[in-house]
């Protein structure tokens, strides 16, 4: 079978000449590694053998042509390395539709190639746009190659294109089709859900529950000390004093910074001494600790430097703070490595030792909640399911009201085109699921997923507008050329898998090292 030459009109010449010039950029690899190649193992290839596609070769030197024009010398060796292997699968593909096209008689004939070679702008004079010979025969010498070997090339890539043409012929779409596709996509759905969870309150209190009964059993005693003692320091609390700071530093202190440079030990010590008679007399000591105040943290943040023990502050101060109370809320100058240092108490905490006792429930929730929550989902789920499946609503809404699940709405309209529900999540499966609802309170006969909820869904009320003729047209052309996009694509994977377990397909190791 042939095609008219017509058929290729809308090829564009450029694309063929571009693809010739990156195969015949080069002849020299420029890349380590490739320079000789051992001649063993070679899968029974001839060591100047890229790869053997069914009775076909792609040879080491046009290989070396392609690559070249893709590596340089800095690209690094990982990245060369898939490079390599994409380079060779799609020379690879492309003899394969080759051959194929071969196989079934689809091969370009001299006639369509003097057609093609005539049309390319590179062989023709640019005032008479006319075919000129020695344009063509300049340029084949420009490329130090035969023109034979352009013939070959060019000869390829068209039986490739025609290949091509036959794979991505329209596929037939009826109008019914189309019709029937654009009321899945047009239709709205105002809709109800339900998330099939326990409500956190009700969800705590089973838990809650259940805990209490793994902890009075004896046989988890051991199970629930052992937790305890590797997690001790949770339950024993230090004394501490939530404080406000103001802090003078100079220029010899420890970590001293900006106007603390300027100052002497005296003068920052004169200047505290200003600091704390302002305070006696009333001046508010958060202004003061924000304007005056050279730990530049407690500065911004009005003094606050938050709960303080003797772990998380120097031992001068942490004696100071933990000595100050409701009554004692200021405490003197401290001296520190720092500097010199005001405290006011705003809150304090007694300290607490929790005995086994005190956290046993505590611990069990901790060891067995996770297990509880996903059977008490399971169960919940497979109730919510049975009732469904039964059609028993009557059971459907006790169950939820049992368990303190509401019914609520989407709040925007719903199309199948929508991928996400701001309420639910990923809208996948609703898609494939929201046509079985038929009538206003429907329920889709099982619980969806939405990746982060699950959730039951109610039809409230749906419309399916009226779409134009001419928009109806459209999208049969759409869907069209995605049929034909799919066929293709598909074919193209069959043939190339075909070749593959047939073992058509043999690659010099060389390349794939």
């Amino acid at each position: 079978m042939r095609l008219n030459t017509r058929i290729f009109s809308s090829v564009s010449t450029k694309s063929f000449v571009f693809g010739f010039v990156i195969v015949m950029a080069c002849t020299a690899f420029i890349f380590t590694g490739f320079g000789s190649l051992n001649p063993r193992n070679l899968f029974g290839l001839d060591p100047n053998t890229a790869a053997q596609v069914g009775s076909d070769k792609i040879d080491m030197q046009q290989f070396a042509a392609v690559i070249s024009s893709q590596l340089s010398q800095d690209t690094p060796p990982e990245q060369r390395k898939a490079i390599v292997q994409q380079v060779i699968q799609r020379m690879i593909e492309e003899k394969v539709l080759a051959e194929q096209a071969k196989s079934i008689g689809w091969i370009a004939t001299d006639e369509e190639m003097a057609v093609l070679i005539k049309s390319i702008p590179q062989f023709q004079n640019p005032q008479t746009k006319q075919f000129e010979f020695q344009l063509f025969k300049n340029y084949i010498a420009s490329q130090q190659m035969s023109e034979l070997s352009f013939y070959s090339y060019l000869k390829q890539q068209l039986e490739i294109q025609k290949m091509n043409n036959l794979l991505y012929l329209p596929t037939p779409v009826s109008t019914s089709l189309a019709e029937a596709q654009d009321k899945i996509n047009t239709t709205e759905f105002n809709l109800q859900y339900a998330v099939v969870s326990l409500p956190d309150a009700a969800l705590k209190a089973k838990i809650a529950d259940q805990a209490k009964k793994y902890a009075d059993d004896k046989a988890n005693q051991s199970n629930l000390n052992e937790l305890y003692q590797n997690s001790k320091n949770q339950y024993q609390q230090k004394a501490q004093v939530k404080a406000l700071s103001i802090l003078i530093s100079y220029k010899t202190a420890q970590r001293a910074q900006g106007d603390a440079l300027k100052r002497s030990q005296e003068e920052a010590k004169t200047l505290a001494a200003q600091i704390e008679s302002k305070l006696k007399s009333g001046t508010d000591f958060a202004k003061l600790a924000s304007e005056t105040n050279d730990d530049l943290n407690a500065k911004n943040n009005k003094g606050n430097i938050g709960f303080i023990d003797e772990s998380n502050i120097d031992p001068k101060s942490a004696q100071a703070v933990l000595a100050l109370n409701d009554k004692n809320p200021l405490s003197p100058i401290v001296e520190t490595p720092f500097g010199y240092r005001i405290f006011k108490f705003t809150e304090g905490k007694a300290a607490v030792t929790k005995t086994f006792d005190d956290v046993k429930l505590q611990l069990a929730e901790q060891l067995v909640g996770n297990q509880i929550k996903q059977k008490l989902d399971t169960d919940l789920q497979k109730e919510i399911n049975d009732a469904i499946s039964a059609k028993n609503i009557t059971k459907l809404n006790s169950i939820l009201a049992e368990n303190k699940i509401t019914w609520q709405y989407v709040s925007k309209i719903y199309k199948t085109t929508d991928s996400f529900i701001n309420e639910l999540g990923m809208a996948k499966s609703l898609a494939q699921n929201v046509f079985s609802l038929k009538n206003p309170g429907d329920i889709i006969p099982k619980i969806l997923d939405f990746g982060t909820k699950k959730a039951i869904i109610k039809l409230v009320s749906k419309n399916s507008p009226v779409t134009p003729k001419d928009q109806i047209e459209a999208l049969k052309k759409q869907m069209m050329a995605s049929s034909s996009q799919e066929f293709a694509s598909s074919s193209q994977k069959s043939i190339l898998k075909n070749y593959e377990k047939n073992d058509k397909i043999k690659i010099n190791p060389a390349l794939l090292n």
